[in-house]
């Protein structure tokens, strides 16, 4: 089982969207030094949504989240005051999964089936359940379902109690400096 930490959004102010570009991806180095993240990824709805903005994060375990390194820099008040006045729809979820990846390459995509609540319909068939462990808990179970190339799945959204989403990668996964030297070093034998 993975955990995987999951902060969805939506930044509706499309004139400073690079200033909000250019943060998060500051954040994201920042947080890739913190002992326990292990991934970053953000990704950008291809549809009109609620949140179209996923920043999806592995990490060794949800002590991380509460970890002293975590809460001393990170957190909703780690983004400026400014840009946080901007941000709506604003939900983070700890989850966990039978995956040991939640990566995607560029030009890939990945579907999300949120099941609003515990009698929504199940999941269909290829959609991997997460379970939400923590943070803001604000569905019942979550579903994924990523590929690198072709076409999507195209789940009915009209699903009563789904919310179905589609995104593609803003930036390739990302890691901790460590990790990265390990896999140069790899890839040079």
């Amino acid at each position: 089982m993975s955990i995987f930490y999951m902060v969805e959004m939506n930044y509706p102010k499309s004139e400073s969207r690079a200033e909000f570009d250019a943060f998060y991806d500051r954040h994201i180095a920042m947080l890739l030094t913190i002992k326990g993240f292990q991934s970053a990824q953000r990704f950008a709805c291809v549809h009109a949504a609620k949140a179209p903005y996923l920043a999806l994060y592995r990490l060794a375990g949800p002590a991380v989240l509460t970890s002293e390194n975590y809460t001393s820099k990170a957190g909703r008040m780690s983004v400026k005051a400014s840009m946080r006045e901007r941000i709506t729809n604003w939900d983070r979820n700890l989850v966990n999964g039978a995956l040991d990846e939640l990566e995607v390459a560029m030009g890939g995509w990945m579907v999300l089936i949120d099941r609003l609540d515990p009698q929504s319909p199940a999941l269909p068939d290829g959609f991997t359940p997460l379970t939400i462990i923590g943070l803001d808990k604000t569905l019942a179970e979550r579903g994924v379902c990523t590929g690198d190339t072709g076409e999507p799945p195209t789940p009915d959204a009209s699903t009563p109690g789904w919310k179905v989403r589609t995104l593609h990668p803003i930036h390739p996964p990302r890691y901790p400096a460590a990790r990265r030297r390990r896999m140069f070093r790899a890839n040079q034998d």
